[in-house]
C-alpha cells in the first residue's frame, strides 16, 4: 500500500545498479536460475502429458471428473454472510513513532537502519522505499528520486513500544470477538457475526458492555437462524460496526489500521489492503460478488503465492490473475504437488474455510520451491539478520 503509481522502472534500476553485485542479488539470481529450471521441467511434463494424451482432452477430463466437483463442494460451504474481518494497522512501527515525533509523518521516515527497513512511511514509499529492503538503497531511492531535495530519516526500533500499542489494540478488538487470534503485533482476524447477531437479534437496545458480558458467556452464544437476517441490512450493520471498531481503535491508541471484511479470511486479507490507509473494504458473500472481485486480482494478491510460485505459474501456464489460475486450473492441479494444487483451487474461487486464519496465509512451502511459497507481506514483522544485506561495495567481504 502507498506505492501506486510510482515510477518502477526507474526504482529496479537504481536497486540493480546499487546492489547488483550484493550477497542477496548472487542468491537471488541463483534462485531465479533454479526456478527457470523448474519452469522448463513442468513444460516438459506438459507436453509429454499431451504427446500421450493423444487426441483425448485430458484437461477436461480431469475438471469434469476431479476438480469441478471439489470446486463445486467448495463453494456449496460457502458462508452466507460476511462477518470475516482483518483488521491491518497503518505503517504500525513507524506510526507508533509518529505519536511522538510528529514531524516524521512529513517526510520519508523507516524503521531500521541502513542494513535493513522493517517498515517505512507513506511520504517514504512513494520513492518505492518498503520494509525487507537494505537500508542504505531506500536512502538511494529517496536522495535520486527526489533531485536531492528529501533523505531518508531512520528511526531506532522499539520493541517494547510496539508490543505496548499492540496489546491496546487487541484490547479494544476483543470487546468484538473475544476470540480473536492475531500472528503479528499489526494484524488481527476476527469473526464480528456472534456480536452482530446479538446486536440485531436485540434490535439495537443491548448496550454494548451487554453485548460484550455475553460474547464472554459461552452458555448465551446461541446460534442464530441466518435465515431470520436479511443479507443487506445485516451487511450494512457489518460494515457500520467494522467503521465504528476502527473508529475506536483510532481513539484509544491514536493509530489508524485499514480493514477488509468478507465471508473468509483470504479475502478478507486481501480487502485489508484496498483501501489504505485508513479504510475498509467489504466484499459481499454472494457468488457473484466473490468472484467479481477475485477474478481481477493479480495471483501475487493472494497471501501465500510468492515470487517464486508467480513466475513458475506466470512461466509454465501464462497465468497472472485469478481467473487465469481458474481457467488454467487442470494444468494447475497437474503440475503441483497436492497440498499446493488444492490450495490454489480454492483461490481460483476465492474459497478458504471460514474458520481457518491461516488459510488466508497460503500453505507453507515445502522446501524446494514446487509448491506454494510464503508471501514476504504474511512474514514482514521478523527483522532480517544484517548479513542478509550489504551495499555492493561489500559484496566480497
Amino acid at each position: 500500500a502507498g506505492m501506486e503509481g510510482i515510477d518502477r522502472e526507474r526504482i529496479n534500476a537504481i536497486l540493480l545498479r546499487e546492489s547488483g553485485n550484493s550477497t542477496f542479488m548472487q542468491r537471488q539470481r541463483k534462485m531465479d536460475e533454479n526456478t527457470n529450471q523448474k519452469i522448463a521441467d513442468m513444460k516438459r511434463r506438459l507436453d509429454d502429458k499431451d504427446d500421450a494424451s493423444g487426441k483425448k482432452d485430458w484437461r477436461k477430463e480431469l475438471e469434469q471428473s476431479i476438480i469441478d466437483p471439489l470446486l463445486r463442494q467448495y463453494q456449496s460451504q460457502r458462508q452466507a454472510f460476511s462477518t470475516c474481518v482483518v483488521i491491518d494497522m497503518d505503517g504500525f512501527f513507524i506510526s507508533c513513532h509518529i505519536l511522538s515525533l510528529p514531524h516524521l509523518a512529513h517526510i520519508p521516515a523507516c524503521v531500521g537502519g541502513t542494513s535493513m527497513i522493517s517498515t517505512s512511511n507513506y511520504a517514504a514509499r512513494k520513492y518505492g522505499v518498503r520494509a525487507a529492503m537494505p537500508g542504505y538503497l531506500g536512502s538511494t531511492l529517496v536522495k535520486e528520486l527526489s533531485g536531492g531535495k528529501e533523505t531518508l530519516t531512520f528511526v531506532k526500533s522499539d520493541f517494547d513500544l510496539y508490543k505496548r500499542k499492540s496489546g491496546e489494540v487487541r484490547a479494544v478488538l476483543e470487546e468484538y470477538d473475544p476470540n480473536l487470534s492475531m500472528y503479528s503485533l499489526d494484524e488481527a482476524y476476527m469473526d464480528i457475526g456472534p456480536y452482530l447477531k446479538i446486536l440485531l437479534s436485540s434490535r439495537g437496545c443491548k448496550s454494548h458492555d451487554a453485548i460484550r458480558s455475553m460474547l464472554l458467556d459461552e452458555v448465551n452464544q446461541r446460534k442464530e437462524d441466518d435465515a431470520h437476517n436479511n443479507a443487506e441490512s445485516f451487511h450494512t450493520a457489518a460494515q457500520q460496526l467494522l467503521n465504528s471498531i476502527r473508529q475506536r481503535v483510532k481513539n484509544a491508541t491514536g493509530l489508524t489500521c485499514s480493514a477488509g471484511l468478507a465471508s473468509n479470511f483470504l479475502l478478507a486479507k486481501v480487502a485489508s489492503d484496498v483501501n489504505k490507509p485508513n479504510g475498509q473494504c467489504f466484499v459481499g458473500s454472494s457468488e457473484a460478488e466473490i468472484l467479481a472481485f477475485a477474478n481481477p486480482l493479480s495471483i501475487r494478491k493472494i497471501s501465500g503465492i510468492g515470487r517464486v510460485t508467480e513466475k513458475m505459474l506466470r512461466g509454465v501456464c501464462e497465468v497472472e490473475t485469478v481467473k487465469d489460475l481458474y481457467d488454467h486450473r487442470a494444468e494447475v492441479y497437474f503440475l503441483f504437488k497436492p497440498a499446493s494444487a488444492n490450495f490454489m483451487m480454492r483461490a481460483s474461487i476465492g474459497y478458504a474455510e471460514t474458520g481457518n486464519h491461516r488459510d488466508s496465509s497460503g500453505e507453507e512451502g515445502n522446501g524446494d520451491n514446487s509448491g506454494v511459497d510464503t508471501d514476504e507481506a504474511t512474514t514482514r514483522k521478523g527483522i532480517s539478520h544484517e548479513r542478509t544485506f550489504s551495499p555492493k561495495a561489500m559484496a566480497s567481504n
